[in-house]
């Protein structure tokens, strides 16, 4: 067992037995925390995967100033 954990076991020795029931549900509560990291490390994991499966790129002559430039247009041209 190491150093931290006997810590813990001793204080938890030294709890009276009535405040028994608050160490439990701590220790429940931090046993459902970790097992959701897990959980939510794998859906980082799938999310990241989905954004590297949608990369694409862009033609050799693609111009962002002209794109922003014709989008302006087609959805601001209304306005006039």
């Amino acid at each position: 067992m190491t150093v931290i954990k006997e810590r813990a076991v001793e204080m938890i020795k030294r709890i009276p037995e009535d405040d028994m029931m608050y160490v439990i549900n701590i220790l429940q509560n931090l046993e459902a925390m970790s097992s959701n990291k897990e959980k939510d490390k794998q859906k980082a994991k799938n999310a990241l995967a989905d954004i590297l499966n949608m990369e694409k790129k862009l033609p050799e002559n693609f111009d962002p100033v002209k794109e922003l430039q014709e989008a302006r247009i087609e959805k601001y041209d209304s306005l006039n």
